[in-house]
């Protein structure tokens, strides 16, 4: 269980994570809470990426210590980078996931092959992608993200906080700590402390 969540500003991605980690059985029934060490947050600096991941934790030691990520072309951006992350980054992923055992199962039809349990959020050259379950992506037009159980929350508190005028760096981190105190304030799966991470548009 968990809350990320995302701030695209004008030159720059920012992703702020907790650290709770809830044991929950089949009945719901939450069995044990953890608290991740230092240096296993939520989300991975991994080369010329941040890569955070809601759901298993499988995926988050993936995204930390087995996915090799693509080399990012210099100055792509646009049409250009949403094509690179699509041929480049996500086959990179899946493959990724798949040696080490994190897919799906395969079923009788074989309909839903490309899968694993978790929502990725990527930032690659200053910009945020959402990676679902079966490798799609999107990116919103709002500009704010959040993942998890603690999602709605913080994807409330975060639009409510957006301001109208340009966003710095400072300015952006605030409202992400602050929208992470507000979703464990109501979520018991989301828990302090936050981690901060941002990457600039080079």
């Amino acid at each position: 269980m968990t809350t990320i969540v995302a701030i695209q500003g004008d030159g720059f991605a920012l992703l702020c994570s907790d650290s709770r980690i809830s044991d929950v059985d089949k009945d719901g029934y939450i069995s044990q809470v953890s608290t991740l060490r230092e240096g296993t947050a939520k989300v991975a600096s991994n080369g010329k990426y941040l890569l955070g991941a809601a759901g298993d934790l499988r995926a988050i030691n993936l995204l930390h210590h087995a996915f090799t990520p693509p080399p990012v072309p210099a100055g792509i951006k646009g049409k250009k980078l949403d094509q690179f992350f699509t041929v480049k980054f996500i086959p990179a992923l899946r493959e990724c996931f798949e040696v080490q055992g994190y897919a799906t199962p395969d079923k009788d039809e074989k309909a839903h092959i490309a899968e694993h349990d978790s929502l990725i959020m990527v930032a690659v050259s200053g910009n945020i992608y959402i990676v679902d379950g079966d490798y799609s992506w999107l990116s919103d037009t709002s500009g704010v993200y959040a993942l998890g159980s603690g999602s709605s929350y913080a994807l409330g508190a975060l639009t409510a906080l957006m301001p109208k005028t340009a966003l710095t760096v400072q300015a952006a981190k605030k409202i992400a700590l602050k929208a992470m105190s507000i979703a464990a304030r109501f979520d018991p799966h989301t828990g302090s402390p936050f981690h901060t991470f941002v990457q600039e548009q080079k």
